[in-house]
This record gives C-alpha cells, structure tokens and sequence, in this order.
C-alpha cells in the first residue's frame, strides 16, 4: 500500500527534505568513470558578504535547469560551486563592525555609519595587518556561508565536495603564479600614473568600476595674467579647485587666435606660480575659449599632455580628498569646500570673468557611489592589447559562442578598445600583491612565495607590498585555478574548457572578457564555449528593482510564501533571451497553481491506483523500471493502442523534441511553457479525463485488458511528465516521481536517464484525428453553454462530407458524449443547411437538438465574432505563406503544414459567411 499523498500540496513539508537529502547523499557528485559525455559549467561566485538577489535566483535556476538536464540525458555533469572574498566589500564590513564596537552610543543615530567607517579604518591602521586579516578571516568564517546556506535550502544541484573560495591556499598560489608569469613577461608593470581614486574607499578602482552619471554642473572662466602684465588668457573649467595643480595651459597649435600666446609665461591667479603656455593637438578650440588649464595630477588627459611638453606634476589633493601643502592656504579643506573658497577669492581679485550652466559626466564609485578623483598614484598595472588579441579572435571565429548575438558585438567593440588595467588596490583584505622592495638597494622583487634576500644585494631587508590585487584579477583565473591548475589534475584535464557560463552582462567586460584573455594566456584554450547573457530581473512594471524604490523582491521570502519551485517556473516561463523580466508576486502565485495542479493530478492517480489488484500493481512496478519504463516497446506497438494513447504519445515526443532544441538554444521562456501546456492541457484536461472510466472503476477480479492498457499508458506518461518537468520543478517531481510503484528506485530522479520518446510514436495522423474529436467535443460544450443548455444533456447531430471523419467520431461516440454532456449523438453524411442552430467545425457540422430557441441577434453576434477570429487567423496565415524566406529555408512538412492549415480556415471561413447569409 502506497503512503497516503497529503490532500494538499505544502512546499514546506517536502523541499527542506530533499535539500538535505541530496546534499547529503553527494548525489550531484559526477560519477568517476568517464561518461560517454560530460558537462561542466563553474558558478559565477557569489560575494562572501552577500545573500542571494532576485538575479542570483534567475541565474541559478538558468544554471539549473541546464544541469538537471544534461543529467538526465546521461552526461557526466559538472557544476562547480564557490565564494569570492570580495576584496573592498568584506573589508568595508569588517572596517565597520570595529567602528561599531569602539562607538556603540551611535547607534541609531545619522551619522553612526560614517563615523564608524572613520573609527574601523582607524582601528584597522592601529591593529597593523595580521590581526586584522586574523578578524577578516573570523568574519568569513561566521557570516561567510550565508549564500551556500541560501543554495543549499533552494536545491541547487551543485557538487558541494568541490565548494572553492578564492582566497583558498591553491588557489591564492594559482593567483600568485600568473602574477609572477605576467611580470616576467612584461606584461605586469608599475608606475606613477592617474588613477581613479575613491576617497571613501581610500583605494584606487577601474575605469568599469565608476559609474559616470550627468549632473548640473557649471564652467568658471578664469583669467590668467602674463607674466609680463601685459594682457592674460581666460581659461574655462569645470574643477576650479585643481587649478592650484596647474602647470600649464594649453592651446590648439592651429587656433589663430593663440599663435602669438605659444611659449609665453602666464601667472597662476591665487598662488603666483608661473606656467607656460603650450601647443597641443588634443586641445578642442570649441571648447570653452579653446585654452585649457593643464592639471597633470589630477586628469588623465593632462597627464598625457605633460608627458609630451615634460611638465612637472604637482598633487594638490590627497587620498582623502582634501588639499595638500601644495594648496598653499586651502591646505586641509574637503575639495568641495576648497572649490567655493578659491571661487570666492578670484571673484574678489577681480579673476572670475564669468560661469556658465554646464552638464558634466561626473565619475562615481560603483560601490559607495562618492565621486571618483583623478590622482597621479603609484600602481601596478596589466598590459591588455596583446592579452585581447587571442580573446578577439576566438569569438569573432565561433569558438566561443556569445548569446543573445547582439552582445558579441558589444564585447568585440569594448576589446578592440581596451586600456590598461589598473589592478592594485589598496587594500589589505584580498590576495596580497606578490612583490617586495629591499630596503637596501631599491630592488623590487616579484616572487611566487616569499624571499629570503634580495637577488641583487642580497640583504634579508625586504618590504612587502602593501597592496591587494583587484578582485576581478583572481576572479578571471576561475574556470581553471578551481580545477587546480597550475597542477596537471584530473578535473582540469576532464572538465576544461567548460562548455558554458552563464552571467548577466553588467560583469561582462569586469569577468567574462578577463576570464576568457587568462584562459587563452594560460591554458592556450578558451574557458567555455558557450556564453550567455542572462536577463534583468525588473518589478511588475519593468521598471529595475532598487531599495530606494522600495519595489525589491527577496527571494527567500518569495519561496518561503509560494515554494522554490513556483519561483523557478515563473522565472523560467519569463526567461525570454534578450528581454527583460517583469516579475511579480502575482506571477509566481498562477505558477503555484501550476504546482497544485500537478500534485492534484498525482494524488487523483496514485489514491485510484490502489483500486486494481495488488498484482497487477507489482507488474505495473516491473514495467517501470528501466529501460523497460524508458520505452514503449514493452507495452504495444504504435499502431495496436487506442487513439487518445496514440495521440498522448505522439504529442509526448513532439514535446519532448521542442523541449530539448529550446534549451539548446536557451530560451527556457519556451521550454517551460511547452511543458506547462503540454501537462495542464494535454495530459490533464484531455487524457486523464479520457480513461477515467478505466482508472476509476472497482474491479473485485483481473483486471479487464482496456484498463490494464490505460494504467500502463497512463503511468508511462505521467512518469515521463515528471522527467520532463523535473528540470524547472525539481522537489515536487521528486516527491511524486519516489511515490510512483516500482521494484526499486534509483537515487534521485534527476539522476535517472530519460530518453523514453523517438520517430516510433510520432504519430501525427492520430493527432489530427484526435483534435477532430477535441473540436466536436469543444464546440458541442460551447454550443450547450452559448443556448443557456450547460446543466442539460441533449442529443446532438453530426453531419460531414467525409466518411472518414463520421467514421472516427462514430468509433469514440461513447466517450464525446461523455465529455461533451450530450445524451446521443446521431451521424450523417453530406452537409447541414446553413442556419443558427448549425455549429461549424473543421470538415463537420454540428446541430444541438432541444426545444431551447436560439437568440438570432445573439448568434449573429456569434458568427460575427468566430468570422473576424478566422480573418485574422487567414491573414496571419497567408502573411506566412506569401514570406518567401519561411517557405525556402522551412522543413518542407512545416510549409505543408501551413498550406494546409489555410485551407482549413478557408474552408471554416466560407461555412461561416453561408451561416450569416442564411440569418441575413
């Protein structure tokens, strides 16, 4: 006797279960003996300081749903897991909790994050570099795990004995080894160049990680004396405070209007220094007045100019920015303030000619959104033209694959364009820059592990640098340092390149392009041949989940209301490629419906399969079980079973054949709508309903042959609804599938091969003949329900022109009067006259017969209504036929089908207009 199934389906009583289950029996663990195919794919790592967003939650289940798949289809399925130490975010965490602790009276209070940052960055410095990686590594060890816990609970199928964390010991030596390789190569340099320094973070950051955003903002005119008194130049700006850095000012060789100018000495107003005027190409005469101040400390442009005219460099803002000695008497005021006071005092010299309103791109922070500065900073830098080189190429030559394709073009333009990457950071939590400075002689020495003496002096007096590498750095080295390169291992021997990554685009150029550049470097081969690009995760009205919006959506909570697999389903349903996802709550819960209607169905089949004798349920177990349970051939020839198992069957591989080729191509939007309507409609609405007269009648003997033959069909397609909806919907269709009567049941269903459908049961002649029946059945219960006759059973008479058609609805008479309601049902060959009782199907007609009068006006407005629904599906349809590329490039039995799809719309269509011509 099987366990009772609770009448109501309750994620909570079932998915922690199976959580824990699989995680605990390895079971996502690939199988050591090499599969005939493998499949691997490494996480992109979450954050340590993280928890799981509605787009972890979309990426995860995209991931998912792929390796559940390939599973199923027998692969040797890797899905590696794993944590980033998220150098600025864990430190800034840390920083803060130190600040909390030394100032507790703030809490609650305005300005107690500020003052705690302030207070933990005090701290840090106090407690020197050890003790405070010592308190980084207690965090990690305490708050770290919150993602895997939140993975764990959500089932995603990873191999957790493979879990990586990029600051473990081999892989910080895998990091330090393409450091040291890089350098030796000089393709890792450092110098004294402009960065994009935070304040607030106090580090320097990458060109992708400031967000530029148009502010109001305003050009001062300034003027700028001749040394000799004589005259001066108006020099326009939008940063009045870097004027106390200037060294030059510059001009456009070819403006006339400065010819005379080039060469002459000119006085800095407030501080007296005197500057030269220069010549230089990049100078915009339509600029301002067309001279330009020349601040080579704090703008990347003017660095390059005063490279070219060898202009000193003078740094009048510091890492916190405030200015420096070299201010002069602005020394220690905020840039901002030091801004309004230089302003004031050149409107009082007389200086300020004029402002003007001005719209600037003003760079921020990515992370705590403080305006970036320019700073000449001495950094280590990667050179990126020729690591780009081979990274171009394997995607311009189909190597890799980006997906959707208007993002290859994208990434191809932002390499063909790429800078220097600046990757120190100034940092201390992070994989510490591998180079030291001996004290004695100057020597830097880079090393993969730590020196004794400096090679050239040879004095143990060596100085570790400070610095961190960016994040993004280690982060690149992902798809092969997780499989233990630099070391000849198993796993990376059997599971590089991978063969896809799945990731939105705003890391595309941060990670993507990176990992690809190292991969080509270091293994001479790409990283994953597939790539795709994921969509945003936006509210109901597609507008971009934000919490100052307050329209963020926390997918713990949303699984915890509706159940995991609800919120996959709607994410996957919704997972257009290209296109954005309004998600809301409403659309998870119609997909809890979903998920109700499914276990519905089990329970409605599993309580009447203790009906049969207990025999025939032991025999029902044997044919289960593969690969017996994987094909039809044990159960009848095609052509012996009845039509609605010919049709379900026929329909089963169509399903299963669409199924697979959309997430091949990754449109899991289409994938899951096919399952969905394929279980709700199909096997649900039609063909549970079809054999409930076998499944749900008491038999005190054996069995009689029609319902044995429905309850083998019956299972065999419901266990293969569970393999197919198992990828979108895993704990349910585990529940249900270790439910189902077998001998023996293998682990997990997600590891039970599926491969029950081919060309032997495509059936597509049972399929039209089966949606003939559909139609008379449909149009019988629209026809009772449109003369008011729901509640009554009349008799109905069918008439066609062909004897085929009056042949197969005669021969399955007894179940349409069942399902259509009618009490009988007579048949005759030719046509009905065109009248309002007369209902138009396609290549039959049909007549309700009872005393109920028809409305004329109502059923005009019928037929009105069914010939513009024709015109419309006609126009659609000739559209497609008359579309010269559909009818070259398509499968001739598709363009066929279309032909003959016009035909029958014609066909309804001239009934129709008859029908409306009589009434006329």
């Amino acid at each position: 006797m099987t366990e009772e199934i609770a009448k109501v389906y309750s994620p909570d009583a079932i998915e922690p279960r199976w959580a824990r289950e699989w995680i605990e029996r390895q079971l996502y663990r690939p199988p050591s003996d090499a599969a005939p195919e493998r499949f691997a794919l490494v996480i992109p790592p979450p954050n340590i300081t993280g928890s799981l967003h509605m787009g972890h939650m979309l990426e995860h289940t995209e991931i998912d749903i792929l390796m559940r798949w390939h599973r199923m289809r027998g692969a040797s399925v890797l899905w590696l897991p794993g944590t980033d130490h998220a150098s600025i975010a864990t430190q800034m965490i840390v920083e803060q909790e130190l600040g909390r602790e030394a100032l507790p009276q703030l809490e609650g209070k305005p300005e107690s994050k500020s003052a705690w940052r302030r207070e933990g960055q005090r701290r840090r410095r106090e407690m020197g570099h050890e003790k405070f990686l010592e308190r980084c590594w207690e965090w990690k060890e305490q708050n770290g795990g919150t993602i895997r816990r939140q993975m764990e609970r959500l089932g995603a199928s990873v191999d957790w004995t493979r879990d990586r964390f990029t600051m473990d010991p081999a892989y910080s030596r895998a990091v330090a080894e393409v450091f040291a390789r890089l350098y030796e190569e000089g393709l890792i340099y450092r110098g004294k160049y402009i960065v994009n320094w935070c304040p607030r973070c106090g580090t320097a950051v990458s060109d992708l990680e400031v967000i530029h955003e148009e502010r109001p903002g305003h050009l001062w005119y300034i003027r700028y004396p001749f040394e000799n008194g004589k005259g001066y130049l108006v020099v326009a700006t939008t940063r009045p405070e870097t004027m106390l850095g200037d060294t030059a000012v510059a001009v456009n060789p070819s403006d006339e209007r400065y010819r005379a100018s080039v060469g002459r000495k000119i006085v800095l107003p407030l501080l007296g220094r005197a500057i030269p005027v220069v010549a230089d190409d990049f100078v915009d005469p339509k600029f301002g007045t067309g001279a330009v101040k020349v601040t080579p400390a704090h703008d990347p442009n003017d660095f390059e100019i005063s490279e070219r005219h060898n202009l000193p460099r003078i740094e009048v803002i510091d890492d916190e920015a405030r200015m420096t000695a070299e201010a002069g008497p602005y020394q220690g005021l905020d840039r901002f303030e030091a801004r309004e006071a230089v302003v004031q005092d050149l409107r009082e010299r007389g200086q300020l000619e004029k402002i003007e309103d001005y719209a600037l791109s003003v760079g921020t922070c990515q992370r705590c959104k403080t305006v970036v500065e320019p700073r000449l900073s001495t950094q280590w830098f990667m050179k990126m033209k020729q690591l780009a080189a081979p990274a171009i190429r394997v995607v311009e030559d189909g190597r890799i694959r980006i997906v959707p394709e208007n993002y290859r073009k994208i990434y191809l333009d932002w390499m063909e364009n790429i800078h220097d990457w600046c990757v120190s950071r100034q940092l201390w939590w992070g994989h510490r820059i591998p180079a030291w400075y001996c004290e004695a002689c100057g020597q830097v020495i880079v090393a993969r592990e730590t020196p004794q003496s400096c090679p050239k002096c040879h004095t143990k007096d060596l100085r570790p640098d400070d610095d961190v590498l960016d994040t993004w750095f280690s982060s690149a080295l992902w798809p092969f340092a997780t499989l233990g390169w630099p070391e000849e291992t198993e796993d990376l021997r059997r599971y590089y390149p991978n063969d896809l990554m799945i990731m939105g685009f705003d890391i595309l150029f941060f990670w993507g392009a990176r990992m690809i550049m190292m991969g080509m470097k270091f293994m001479k081969d790409v990283p994953f041949r597939e790539l795709y690009i994921h969509a945003l995760v936006r509210d109901a009205e597609r507008q971009k989940m934000s919490k100052t919006k307050g329209n963020v959506l926390d997918p713990l909570e949303v699984t915890e209301k509706y159940g995991t697999d609800a919120v996959r389903f709607a994410l996957a349903i919704s997972a257009a490629p290209g296109t954005d996802i309004a998600f809301s709550n409403d659309k998870v819960e119609s997909y809890r419906a979903f998920a109700n209607k499914i276990w519905n169905a089990a329970r409605f089949i599993l309580m009447n399969l203790e009906k049969p004798p207990a025999a025939f349920r032991e025999q029902l177990a044997e044919g289960l079980q593969p690969p017996a349970g994987l094909g039809l051939g044990a159960v009848a020839a095609p052509e012996s079973l009845a039509l609605a198992d010919r049709w379900i069957f026929s329909r089963l591989a169509t399903v299963t054949r669409e199924l697979n080729e959309a997430l091949e191509t990754f449109r899991f939007h289409e994938a899951a709508s096919t399952i969905y309507h394929f279980f709700w409609h199909e096997l649900c609405d039609w063909y549970l309903e079809w054999l409930k007269p076998e499944i749900t009648a008491i038999h005190s003997g054996e069995l009689p042959p029609a319902a044995r033959a429905a309850w083998t069909n019956l299972m065999r397609v419901f266990e293969a609804s569970l393999h197919l909806l198992h990828p979108f919907m895993p704990f349910i269709t585990e529940e249900l599938w270790h439910r189902l009567p077998r001998v023996r049941h293998e682990t997990s269903l997600s590891l039970a091969p599926f491969a029950l459908v081919g060309e032997r049961v495509a059936d597509p002649v049972s399929e039209k003949q089966f949606q003939i029946v559909q139609e008379l059945i449909v149009l019988a219960r629209n026809a009772k329900a449109e003369t008011g006759a729901q509640k009554e059973k009349p008799s109905a008479q069918v008439a066609s022109e062909d004897l085929r058609i009056l042949e197969l609805l005669r021969a399955h008479q007894e179940t349409i009067q069942r399902l259509a309601g009618l009490k009988a049902l007579n048949f005759t060959r030719g046509r009905m006259t065109a009248d309002p009782s007369v209902r138009v199907g396609s290549g039959f007609d049909l007549r309700l017969l009872h005393e109920q009068s028809v409305d004329p006006a109502a059923e005009r407005a019928r037929l009105q209504k069914e010939k513009e629904k024709l015109e419309r599906q006609l126009a659609q349809s000739k559209k497609q036929l008359d579309d010269q590329n559909f009818v070259s490039r398509a499968p001739r039995e598709v363009v066929r089908g279309a032909e003959h799809r016009f035909e029958e719309l014609s066909a309804h269509l001239k009934k129709v207009l008859e029908a409306l011509g009589k009434m006329s």
